[in-house]
């Protein structure tokens, strides 16, 4: 697989006021609310405390009930509950990657309240994400207007620019921080960042140790060292950069998605799983993590969560190419379930409305033929277990016979020691070996013993005690020949 590197943040986004993202069961002592219908339909604090009260305890299942949330969330915010329960409706609908949505409340947010930076911050970057960098722009130089020596706020202007491509207007906002700050490590990482997207990686490099100079403890600038180096092709180099970003901060997003995506390219798939789950926790929103982990679930074995994983990303983008193609192949290389892999074939054109040509239909072929080969394969195996069990049963009944025959030449022999003389030591001593063959049930050897039985030593006590008894032994003291298909020779 290709390597995905997660760039540099433009802008973090938290849970407002008491709100956590809670995982696993609430306290014991923790008191629940409880809200009627009639709460709901008229009380904007009832939704947003219902809204706080789902987040913060799951379903006994585990899982946080996020359609609900954002209902609570958006239902208070338009009963008037402020700026905060937009800010938190907008929040769940990135983890529910609904981003038109995300944008519209962020808005509303920030509208409300045009002192809320949190709010700025997280309207400006779902803006950018949706394409609209030059609304971001805007939205910061109007705040900006009003707030001059707001550094951070200038910080976010740079990212903003240079993730819109105005690398001129990026590098003179900068110059305006550093006149103001010269020791503004921030600017440095921003620099860096937009260095890296230019494809300047010694001065992004170069940037970074300057903000390390002036901030040595932060997570992040080393996070973005380690993916210069990537790009350099110094893997040793870039995991030392990330283990080093995540000892100063174990929650950075962008390191723990990096190194899970380096663990899952070495086949890595226990560290990759760890770095990846954590990096979903800390941003239940982002694809990318999301992506990474329902491989590295596949690479551990744990089918049915990579499954769950692609059907959730597929719920938030029923076009995605790469979701529904890994999904595919999950159950085509790995579950052998051909059918649903197909099923995620069909889904993909319909949702997409590809025509014949298109990569998903050779896909579906192969998948078709990987299905007839498996059945075939499955198919001679169920023939060979077939014809072992047939060739068991067959030997089972060989040793049966044979178990009897041997008692009963035994005991001939045994009656007829005196007669037989030193046959009867040598007859004894096939008896012996007949009989570790039965108790072992050594069905190769069965042959043999049949052979020398049948062919040997049944004839020559037969003859012995024929010589000593002055005839051929009857019908019932004859040694009688057993395990043969063979027709009795004759004639009419």
């Amino acid at each position: 697989m290709n390597r995905s590197l997660v760039r540099v943040r433009l802008l973090a986004f938290a849970l407002v006021g008491s709100l956590a993202l809670a995982t696993g069961c609430p306290p014991k002592d923790t008191k629940l609310e409880s809200f009627t219908e009639e709460q709901l339909a008229i009380d904007p604090v009832a939704n947003f405390r219902y809204g706080v009260q789902l987040l913060e305890n799951p379903r006994r299942s585990g899982a946080i009930d996020y359609e609900e949330a954002y209902r609570r969330f958006r239902d208070a915010a338009e009963m008037g509950a402020g700026p905060k329960a937009h800010f938190n409706a907008a929040w769940v609908a990135e983890i529910l990657h609904r981003p038109e949505n995300a944008e519209k409340h962020y808005g509303k947010a920030y509208q409300a309240d045009n002192t809320y930076t949190g709010a700025l911050y997280s309207y400006a970057r779902v803006l950018n994400e949706n394409g609209k960098g030059s609304e971001a722009v805007d939205l910061f130089r109007g705040y900006l207007a009003s707030h001059p020596d707001d550094l951070e706020i200038h910080n976010e202007l740079v990212m903003v620019l240079a993730n819109a491509g105005r690398f001129e207007d990026a590098e003179a906002e900068a110059q305006v921080i550093l006149l103001q700050d010269p020791n503004n490590a921030q600017v440095y990482r921003n620099l860096s960042a937009m260095y890296y997207a230019r494809g300047e990686y010694g001065m992004s490099q170069l940037c970074n140790e300057k903000a390390l100079s002036i901030e040595e403890g932060d997570g992040g600038t080393y996070n973005n060292i380690a993916v210069t180096y990537l790009l350099q092709g110094d893997e040793s180099a870039a995991i030392q950069e990330l283990q080093t970003a995540l000892k100063l901060d174990p929650n950075n997003f962008e390191a723990n998605t990096n190194l899970g995506y380096i663990a899952l390219d070495s086949g890595d798939y226990r560290l990759a799983l760890a770095r990846l789950q954590k990096a979903v926790e800390v941003n239940p929103a982002s694809s990318t993590a999301k992506m990474g982990l329902a491989i590295a679930y596949r690479g551990n074995k744990d089918f049915d969560r990579a499954d769950a994983l692609y059907r959730e990303l597929i719920q938030a983008d029923p076009k995605s190419k790469v979701t529904y193609f890994n999904a595919s192949t999950l159950h085509e290389k790995y579950t052998h379930d051909f059918d649903k892999a197909l099923d995620y074939l069909q889904s993909f054109v319909e949702h997409n409305a590809v025509g014949p040509s298109h990569e998903a239909f050779s896909r579906m072929e192969r998948v078709k033929a990987s299905k007839a080969e498996v059945e075939r394969r499955r198919a001679e195996e169920a023939e060979r277990v077939r014809q072992e069990e047939e060739r068991r049963r067959r030997n089972e009944e060989l040793l049966a016979q044979m178990a009897q025959e041997i008692a009963a030449f035994e005991a001939k022999v045994t009656q007829n020691a005196d007669c037989l003389g030193p046959l009867a030591e040598e007859a004894g001593m096939l008896v012996e070996q007949a009989n570790i063959v039965i108790e072992t049930q050594d069905y190769s050897m069965a042959p043999d013993i049949q052979t020398m039985l049948n062919d040997m030593y049944g004839p020559m006590v037969d003859e012995a005690l024929a010589a000593c008894g002055g005839g051929t032994p009857d019908e019932e003291t004859a040694t009688p020949e057993w395990g043969t298909e063979e027709e009795p020779e004759g004639g009419e």
